[in-house]
């Protein structure tokens, strides 16, 4: 067994990213109602199962997941990335930011898959890819887990950002088996041109501790 979880992206907070606090609530308190309160089962969220172009669906498949593990995997991404978005954006942008990697993240879902899904995986894909266009340089810090054996490390956020994007790739055309690539894939592209457009229209800033941005980078542009 390997694990390898993000628990810190170095950059300042310029603001409480109260914004992604309330998501990650949301996403916590609906989701542990229904597996606790038996609502998986019983049918009571099924309006909030991603099935078709249901607009109840499309959005309100982000709070539900299938078991605690789930539950928890996604929220720890959640906070690590979206915290690090949301501080340096303002926290109204975050918001649409979320919501449009959602209903992009279910759109491609549906098309491209179709099968019933839930979880807010694509969506964090999302705020992920918004990652790579605001912070590509700046480190990630990870726990990992080998076996028995764990530790931490760190990286630049471009190189482990890729690599979970080609693991995706490669598990879209593999076969996605009970895993919703698709949504996975829709929700980081649909981040990352959010996030390289934000930046060029000045929704989004950095602060004097980040290093260039992937707009900078492909612009040819240098810190003075």
């Amino acid at each position: 067994m390997f694990l390898l979880v993000p628990y810190e992206i170095e950059t300042l907070q310029q603001e409480r990213p109260w914004a992604n606090w309330l998501i990650v609530a949301a996403c916590s308190i609906v989701s542990l109602i229904a597996l606790f309160g038996g609502g998986l089962e019983s049918g009571d969220f099924d309006a909030l199962v991603l099935d078709g172009f249901s607009f109840p669906g499309l959005v309100g498949h982000v709070l539900l997941h299938a078991d605690i593990i789930h539950l928890a995997g996604n929220m720890i991404f959640l906070w690590v990335f979206g915290n690090a978005v949301c501080t340096n954006t303002n926290n109204w942008i975050y918001l649409v930011t979320f919501l449009v990697c959602t209903l992009i993240a279910g759109g491609t879902h549906v098309l491209l898959d179709g099968s019933l899904a839930i979880g807010a995986s694509g969506a964090i894909n999302g705020i992920v890819g918004v990652t790579l266009a605001m912070y590509p340089l700046n480190r990630v810090y990870l726990f990992w887990l080998f076996l028995i054996r764990g530790g931490s490390t760190s990286c630049k956020a471009w190189l482990i950002i890729g690599a979970w994007f080609l693991f995706d790739i490669w598990g879209a055309f593999g076969g996605g088996g009970m895993i919703a690539y698709w949504a996975h894939i829709g929700g980081f592209l649909s981040g990352l041109g959010f996030g390289l457009t934000a930046l060029h229209f000045g929704w989004f800033q950095l602060t004097e501790y980040d290093n260039r941005s992937l707009l900078d980078i492909i612009r040819g542009e240098h810190p003075e």
